[in-house]
């Protein structure tokens, strides 16, 4: 089951990323080689870089991609690194926390409105960052056990 989600949302990143590298390569098209401008693309472009953004961020957590501040790990004495780990944990998972809760703020709040030309819940857009907070947070937690059960120190790949 782990296999097939981590695999599952590598397969929705890359497919947000080529939609959008096809959508943008059609609007350029459109627009300077046939002069005619299609504003559904953009709206398709829009959808797509907001998955691309949101999922590209929960991928980079779960490969321990994550900004690291390696120069400051180095320095710290071996008796202090569990306590930087537990700080930089807690810190990472607070601002996960906030992140999922004015996710579900931006979606209950923009619930009833649509685009303009393809009439799409504008919702669905922002449930993606409520969405990759939570899919980022359960690879934290996956982290923060690892982290404390000994195995892995923050900020060194798996």
């Amino acid at each position: 089951m782990r296999r097939f989600l981590s695999l599952f949302w590598e397969v929705i990143l890359a497919s947000c990323v080529v939609i959008l590298c096809v959508a943008v390569f059609l609007q350029v098209l459109l627009r300077y080689a046939i002069k005619v401008s299609f504003p559904p693309l953009e709206e398709v472009v829009s959808f797509s870089f907001i998955y691309t953004i949101f999922l590209g961020a929960a991928v980079g957590m779960k490969r321990m991609g994550h900004l690291n501040i390696d120069f400051l790990l180095k320095r710290v004495p071996q008796h202090l690194k569990k306590v930087f780990d537990f700080t930089i944990f807690s810190g990472t998972a607070l601002f996960l926390i906030f992140v999922v809760k004015e996710g579900i703020f931006f979606v209950q709040d923009s619930y009833g409105q649509t685009t303009t030309y393809l009439n799409i819940p504008i919702s669905y857009s922002y449930v993606a960052i409520p969405g990759s907070g939570l899919i980022m947070l359960y690879y934290l937690l996956k982290q923060g056990i690892s982290i404390f059960q000994g195995k892995t120190p923050i900020g060194h790949k798996t």
